[in-house]
């Protein structure tokens, strides 16, 4: 942390990629806004803005991963 406490993290690291997968659009909209409150570098947003998406089938779901950011409107 940016005052010298030590955090204890956790990270996936996935070890079999099928790269014909992609995420749900909600997913990556979290992984952004996550990025962006923690100040990633603007290269690494790009990154993940340029990550293709799908449709999550499951509408329920899709706005239950959204509900947190109320307000907002999303791209289905």
């Amino acid at each position: 942390a940016e005052d010298g406490q030590i955090l204890k993290v956790v990270t996936y690291y996935a070890t079999h990629i099928n790269a014909s997968l992609k995420p749900f659009h909600w997913y990556k909209e979290h992984v952004l806004r996550g990025a962006r409150e923690h100040r990633l570098p603007d290269h690494y947003i790009r990154t993940i803005e340029l990550v293709e998406t799908v449709r999550d089938p499951d509408f329920l779901r899709h706005a239950q991963e959204l509900v947190i950011y109320r307000g907002v409107s999303y791209r289905i």
